[in-house]
């Protein structure tokens, strides 16, 4: 048995040789499966070598899989052999190539796994020397000995082969995560539309009850009307949690739709105000800063609306008494930036990373961290408008939400 040592020669490479095998290293490049790849690399292994027959072996653990094959008459293909048992392991194990003029001559060569076949001589080449991860065999019906010509090529197929394998591998891992990440997402949403659905049937219903038992309880004395007023706020609650859970399956799937139109920042900002109320209610006034001239955005006004609600619904919450909450809006080149501030207690810096999460949601009780899906959808609608949501906030002295909206 020959053995040979790196460098391997390229000396005797004739011009046609090497335009093969460039031509082969570049489709390799392009290719992502292993079928893909092995069915390449065994014909332009034995297209270069001139062999009456090609192996693709991959090391499995312990044991050598003969994944492909190319010959006159079948080899090996599909079989597994343990590695210290055949020549394609010792090449593996060894990180060297191996020639072999007489196949029976050699005490490593598995004679009764070769009696079958026409092989006489042999030349194995390892995939990737410095951690082979398997080998690529040459094989002559005739007894001869393989040149350095034949050897380099093999080698240098072998070589390109590696990187293309490792991509093979790579892409492979990547699909099945991405697949895997589709499914569970696709599940989710079709969850998510299914229970809201099937919620708003009961509330319909319960809204109807409501409508039908507010005339004759109109008469009774206060508790039944109170308890009749509960029913109906903690319906028009659900209805806007149903509301959330489709339009967080619209963003995560990808269906979000906008109906966007040119609309006046001070219109914008008018609508805002409509606010105040909520804040006055807990003695926090709502400050309005329009800009210096008024300029237009193109947006979805509900849309933009339901982010002003959350946002300044957020700032409510986590405000005291006698603070303030300022809306504000500056141009800034082709954007309009949108501003929700506040005097309340402030955001925690390790919330921050984590506040629109969708998946990674901060503590319920943690100030300014928002309630439910609300940060995650006011995100995914001003993203959905092409803009930015971002945040900053000390603790004690307040928070301010930023969002940019493009210009009409």
């Amino acid at each position: 048995m020959r053995r040979f040592q790196d460098p391997l020669p390229f000396d005797d490479l004739s011009h046609d040789d090497a335009l093969v095998l460039l031509e082969v290293i570049r489709e390799l490049a392009h290719l992502r499966e292993l079928e893909d790849i092995m069915a390449l690399v065994r014909r332009a292994a034995r297209q270069l070598s001139g062999a009456d027959g090609v192996t693709f072996v991959l090391r499995e653990g312990d044991y050598v899989h003969y994944a492909d094959e190319e010959a006159i008459t079948p080899l090996w293909k599909g079989r597994r052999f343990p590695i210290q048992a055949c020549i394609s392991g010792w090449v593996v194990v060894n990180r060297t190539a191996a020639v072999i003029e007489d196949i029976y001559a050699d005490e490593r060569i598995p004679h009764d796994a070769y009696r079958p076949t026409f092989v006489k001589s042999l030349a194995m080449v390892p995939i990737r020397r410095a951690d082979p991860i398997g080998a690529i065999g040459a094989y002559w019906a005739k007894h001869r000995l393989p040149g350095a010509r034949e050897v380099a090529l093999l080698q240098a197929l072998a070589d390109s082969t590696a990187v293309a394998v490792e991509n093979g591998r790579l892409y492979a891992a990547e699909r099945a995560a991405r697949q895997a990440a589709e499914s569970a997402t696709r599940l989710r949403q079709e969850l998510l539309a299914m229970v809201s659905h099937d919620l708003r049937n009961p509330l319909g219903v319960i809204t109807m009850t409501t409508s039908l038992l507010a005339p004759l309880l109109a008469p009774l004395n206060g508790r039944a009307r109170n308890h009749l007023d509960t029913i109906n706020r903690s319906v028009l609650r659900m209805d806007r949690l149903i509301h959330d859970l489709l339009d967080f399956a619209a963003i995560e799937g990808g269906a979000f739709r906008l109906a966007p139109v040119p609309l006046a920042i001070t219109t914008l900002m008018e609508q805002a105000a409509e606010l105040g109320p909520l804040a006055h209610e807990r003695g926090i006034g709502l400050e309005l800063r329009p800009p210096t001239r008024d300029i237009a955005v193109r947006c979805d006004p509900d849309r933009i609306h339901q982010v002003f609600s959350n946002l300044v619904g957020n700032a409510v919450r986590f405000t005291p008494a006698g603070g303030v909450i300022q809306l504000a809006a500056t141009p800034r080149e082709n954007q309009v930036e949108m501003s929700v501030s506040d005097t309340g207690a402030g955001i925690a810096p390790e919330v921050l990373p984590v506040l629109f999460d969708r998946f990674q949601r901060p503590p319920a009780r943690v100030p300014g961290s928002g309630v439910g899906l609300g940060l995650c959808i006011t995100r995914g609608i001003i993203e959905a408008h092409g803009g930015k949501l971002q945040v900053m906030s000390e603790l004690g002295r307040g928070t301010t939400f930023t969002f940019t909206l493009p210009m009409a």
